[in-house]
């Protein structure tokens, strides 16, 4: 309690030494400000990253994601010739029929970048997509004029598309719905087009604004990478059905490809799980690397408090012989290191949290996807180290102003 009443008094002697030595003060501040500075800015941009991606993957499932697509065989190899190497129309059939706990899924073939032509003479690239009529809404998709192809256009193999957002923009001006298109070596019809849909750090093997999808079964006969490039896209209705939907799934191929292990299936649960364990230990070193402004800010700390308890030795016997104990010497000197990175601390915070607003803001204007945030927990640690810094690393010097004898600093 009694070391609380003084506070006001170590307070009015702290301020008048430090405006007695206003630039050294100035500069030991500065250097605690980059070290809390760089943590809050460094680590909400991270955390904006991995929120912006974190988003984005969970629109289209997150951890509900599974995805069975055709590969070599690891385990079979001598065996390959008893099995396809790719889904038939029976085994799509067969793992539709099957699979239980199914929220949405698609079949859909990648076809790589295409060149397409509009009638009027225009043209632009864009990523070919063969997929079922599930496509749109497995991926997020919302259409944005016009109407997707149905299963009955699909199943008779009819020449028509929808096409992305941008490629509407680029081809017609924002307006192809009813226009007609080359593409695939075929004359196209648009019946719908995709709203603008931003996303960034992701893809599934093509752009989302930039891309031209046809039905699976008009392309599957003319095109050999629509017919053994076809995968199966699955969201489950919960993360905790993945297991149960794998294991019918791999009893299904297993049977039906006599063995061999000619697919992969990928389980977006423990994508996510590593994903997000990358992405805190890179935050991890984010901070770390970002510390290290602190820690060179403490020596500085300490290096003026020693300055400090070696210029004002004569004040410190005065004290000392009027009834000062070393304990409150030693309080005295603390509170004048916690006060410098605490003033530190503060500003620093305060401009890393107000720099890492502006260029939020600054990345939204260039991308409209980017979700921009303001780390809390690094807010709070950097204020935190930097009154830390200021008790460990002006420790030393007070315990040396507080051990001073006397007589001896008197006579200094």
């Amino acid at each position: 309690m009694r070391d609380l009443a003084l506070i006001p008094a170590y307070f009015k002697i702290a301020a008048r030494v430090l405006r007695a030595h206003a630039l050294r003060s100035l500069l030991t501040v500065v250097s605690i400000t980059i070290g809390a500075f760089s943590i809050v800015f460094m680590t909400s941009l991270a955390d904006s990253g991995l929120t912006t991606i974190m988003r984005d993957v969970e629109d289209v499932g997150g951890a509900r994601l599974l995805i069975i697509a055709p590969d070599e065989p690891e385990k079979m190899k001598g065996k390959r010739a008893l099995a396809p190497g790719y889904f038939t129309r029976a085994d799509q059939q067969a793992l539709t029929d099957s699979l239980p706990h199914l929220a949405e899924r698609t079949w859909y073939a990648e076809l790589e970048e295409q060149e397409v032509l509009s009638d009027a003479g225009r043209s632009v690239s864009a990523d070919g997509v063969a997929a079922d009529t599930g496509f749109l809404g497995a991926f997020g998709f919302k259409i944005g004029k016009g109407r997707s192809f149905t299963d009955d256009e699909n199943r008779t193999r009819q020449q028509v598309c929808v096409v992305g957002h941008q490629t509407a923009q680029d081809l017609f001006d924002g307006d192809a719905v009813g226009q007609r298109i080359s593409v695939f070596g075929m004359r196209c019809l648009i019946v719908g087009q995709t709203a603008k849909l931003s996303r960034v750090g992701m893809s599934f093997g093509f752009s989302w604004d930039e891309l031209v999808i046809m039905p699976l079964e008009t392309l599957r006969d003319v095109s050999p990478q629509a017919a053994m490039g076809t995968f199966l896209v699955a969201k489950t209705d919960a993360a905790a059905h993945n297991d149960i939907v794998k294991r019918i799934a791999n009893a299904v191929m297993q049977h039906r490809h006599h063995g061999v292990d000619d697919y992969e299936i990928w389980d977006f649960a423990g994508v996510m799980e590593q994903f997000a364990m990358i992405f805190r230990i890179l935050k991890l070193i984010v901070g770390l690397v970002a510390s290290i402004s602190l820690l060179v800010g403490g020596v500085g700390v300490m290096n003026m408090m020693f300055v400090s308890v070696s210029e004002r030795t004569k004040e410190i016997g005065i004290r000392k012989a009027l009834g000062a104990s070393p304990h409150a010497i030693q309080a005295q000197f603390l509170f004048e290191a916690m006060l410098l990175s605490s003033i530190g601390g503060f500003l620093g915070v305060s401009l890393g949290v107000a720099v890492a607003l502006a260029a939020n803001l600054g990345i939204k204007l260039l991308e409209e996807a980017w979700v921009g945030v303001v780390s809390v927990p690094a807010v709070v640690i950097a204020a935190v180290v930097s009154l830390a810094v200021g008790v460990g690393f002006g420790f030393v010097p007070a315990k040396r102003a507080a051990m001073l004898d006397a007589v001896e600093a008197m006579r200094r």
